[in-house]
Order: structure tokens, then sequence, then C-alpha cells
């Protein structure tokens, strides 16, 4: 809502808060101001009035922050970076020719300084609109700024916060060789395809090898889909033979593939994808994957979620051993544990 002189009034506005004479309501808050009110007004010389604002019709958190003035202007300066981050990749890819490192962080402090905290990023990644042209370099853009949040929140120094968002903006280069329709195909791959998906971290690799860019981010490159356990590719590797920039990505890369909408699912909220985290510890480094849990989890509390029987609940408290199954408190105060009523289960955030 916002207050404005009885001259900037015009029919059609809807009055946000009472407007009172002499303890008498002359119009109620939810009023549609006509020609008449106004001259009423006038004759009451009443002198500003409250009326409402778009986005005080908006029901939702997503229809909310569609009117956020940072955010519309966060994505207003993403789209015209993410435009320049592909240009120059492609310069690498079709010329060969590297971009400065400080020009990737540039893009990052640009963007980055939109976003007040890791929490509302989060926010931003799971709100915002797709840009179906641009998935695979949106994709990395998101890694990039995602890699500075939890650098921050791990405390991580300048030098090695640049080198993972570095790692983010590189990670899935190999990616940028192949055909739109490949990668982002709704149905499920053949095993010719999906053995073609699985070659772009070597081809990847191959791109940067002979650039002067951190063996880091090399390696997160070439590394990226190995998996602590042993279950990844391309190579198999295991435990601490994977870079410990290459475990960060691949849990960034995880959270970000999930958090991004597709045409045959819907983006997974923070805690569904925490969800997912959970029950496959064994394929991620757990010293660095439990303190960004938390991180994320604790983002949530006070967001409000929809259950799979269609009830909004609001994130009252996190659960120290199961991050992605809080206890819940609905707008009759209400309260619902996750932890222990399993057939109830988060589908989205509102």
């Amino acid at each position: 809502m916002k207050i404005i002189t009885r001259m900037e009034l015009k029919p059609g506005m809807i009055i946000g808060e009472d407007i009172v004479e002499q303890g008498r309501v002359l119009y109620p808050a939810g009023t549609k101001i006509d020609q008449h009110i106004i001259e009423m007004l006038i004759r009451y010389s009443v002198l500003c009035i409250t009326v409402m604002e778009e986005v005080d019709f908006a029901t939702t958190h997503y229809e909310r922050i569609r009117f956020d003035k940072n955010f519309k202007a966060f994505e207003q300066e993403y789209a015209t970076l993410l435009l320049y981050y592909k240009s120059i990749m492609n310069e690498l890819l079709l010329s060969d020719r590297k971009p400065d490192d400080s020009i990737l962080i540039a893009i990052y402090n640009k963007l980055s300084s939109y976003i007040p905290s890791g929490a509302v990023l989060l926010d931003y990644l799971y709100n915002m609109m797709p840009n179906e042209d641009e998935l695979t370099f949106t994709q990395c853009l998101n890694s990039a700024l995602l890699a500075g949040a939890f650098a921050d929140w791990l405390s991580m120094s300048e030098e090695d916060k640049n080198t993972l968002i570095l790692c983010g903006f590189y990670y899935d280069i190999g990616k940028f060789r192949f055909p739109y329709d490949l990668l982002w195909k709704p149905g499920k791959l053949s095993e010719e395809e999906f053995n073609t998906i699985k070659s772009h971290p070597l081809l990847g690799y191959s791109i940067i090898r002979n650039h002067a860019i951190s063996e880091h981010v090399k390696n997160a490159v070439m590394m990226h889909h190995e998996r602590l356990d042993g279950s990844g590719y391309p190579y198999q590797m295991s435990g601490n033979k994977i870079d410990v920039f290459a475990r960060y990505i691949a849990i960034i890369d995880t959270y970000i593939a999930m958090a991004s909408p597709r045409a045959y699912r819907n983006a997974f909220t923070p805690l569904q994808i925490l969800n997912n985290f959970e029950s496959n510890l064994e394929k991620y480094d757990t010293e660095l994957l439990m303190p960004l849990m938390k991180r994320i989890a604790d983002a949530q509390i006070g967001s409000k979620v929809q259950l799979n029987d269609e009830s909004v609940w609001e994130v009252l408290i996190i659960h120290t051993h199961k991050f992605s199954r809080p206890i819940l408190r609905n707008s009759n105060n209400e309260i619902l544990d996750l932890l222990e009523q399993p057939e109830f289960h988060i589908v989205k955030n509102v």
C-alpha cells in the first residue's frame, strides 16, 4: 500500500485503510474509488489517502515476489548478463579465447549486489521464470551464484570463494557443445543419448585444459559427476581422490538441477531438494554437505508450503537430524510434525 494525496486519486483505485473523519469511518478499506467519493473527500478536506498497489492483490509468495522492486531489478540485470556470459563462453568454444577470470567474477559481483543473503538467493532461484532458450547457460550462471552463497556460508577465503565461483561458471562447459533437443529432451534418453551426455565432463576438460585456469576449476569440470561412493562418472573415482572443489560443485549442480523447472515437472522446493540429499548421503562429502543443508533448511523457517492434501502451513521448526521433515503450523495455530506423519509431504512453496 502507499499513501497519496487526494489530488492523485483516480477512479478505480482501491482504498487501503479506512478513511476516518472525526471518529467516523467515511469509507472502509477495500472501497473502489469513483468520482463521487473523490468529490466527498474534497468536501471533507481529506488530504491524504492510503491506496492499494498491485502487490497488495497478490495471494501467493510467487505473485508477491514478481512485484518486488529488487527482484525485478535483479531479473532485468540477470537477463542482460546471461547473454553477455553466453557470448564470452561462445568465444571460448568457437575461437578458443578464454575470458579473463576477472570478467566472470565481475558478472557474479554485479548480480550478487541485488541479493542481500543466501536465503534470498534460494528464494529468487525458486521463483525465477526460466529462459527456455538458454537453459544450459542459465544452469551454470545459477551455479556460480549459489557457489558464492555457499562460500559465504562456509566463511571461505576470498581466493577460495572466487575459485568456487569460477567452477560454477565452467563446470558444465562440455554441455555447451550439445544440441538443445538432446540436453533438455522431456522423455527418457536412449542408452546412446545418455552415453553422449555422460561424455560432457571429459569434453569440457578438453576445452579448457590448455588454458590458464586453476587446476581446481579444471578438476571440477572433469569430476563434478564423480560420487564419493564411486558410483559416478567418468572414472568412478571415490572419496578424497575427487578434488574438494569438484565435491562442492557436485552438491551445487545437484541443487541447481532440482531447483530448475523442466518441461515435465515444476522446480523442487528447497526442502524437497534436502530430502533428495538425505536419501543419497553416501554419494556426497557429508563434511561439506551437512553445514550447507542446515543453512538451506534454516532459511526455510517462516516460509509457506503446500502439502499433498493441498493444505497450507508455515515452516516452524527444523529437525536437526532430518532437515526435510520440519514441524509446521497452520493459520488455526495447529501443529503438524512431518517427521511423525509420513503420509504428508511438501509439494510446493506458496
